[in-house]
């Protein structure tokens, strides 16, 4: 992901200005970038190749995060963006992460990330929020 691409595709002058990115579908891999850009608030970055999660902890206005069917396959990753605390939204599905059993993919995430409040497109509810926290 290069500054001109970014640019481009947003039509900001700079990326520090930058607050809504939509990259869907284009075979990223690195998001470095990402440091460069704290008032983000909207990331599309579902169908790529992305691996980590450490470059989205630099976007502190983050709000939604869409990252369905990339390369994430430690759900430990997401404590990446543990001190996002506007991150409400979260596309995850579709990763290495999920596994198996969405239940328990679903109850982990939302104990890590207590403030989001739709997951992979469902409201999370607050008994869903309490069994998480008393059960990881």
């Amino acid at each position: 992901l290069t500054e001109a691409l970014v640019l481009e595709r947003t039509r900001a002058e700079q990326l520090s200005s930058v607050r809504n990115l939509n990259l869907w579908g284009s075979n990223l891999e690195d998001v470095s970038i990402l440091k460069q850009m704290p008032n983000v608030e909207v990331l599309s970055l579902s169908v790529n190749r992305i691996r980590t999660l450490s470059d989205f902890r630099h976007c502190l206005k983050l709000s939604e995060l869409y990252l369905r069917k990339n390369e994430i396959v430690d759900l430990n990753e997401l404590r990446q963006l543990q001190h996002l605390k506007n991150l409400s939204v979260l596309w995850l599905c579709d990763n290495p992460c999920v596994g198996d059993c969405i239940a328990t993919y679903r109850a982990q995430t939302i104990a890590m990330l207590p403030n989001i409040t739709k997951l992979d497109n469902i409201d999370v509810t607050e008994e869903e929020r309490r069994e998480a926290s008393e059960t990881y």
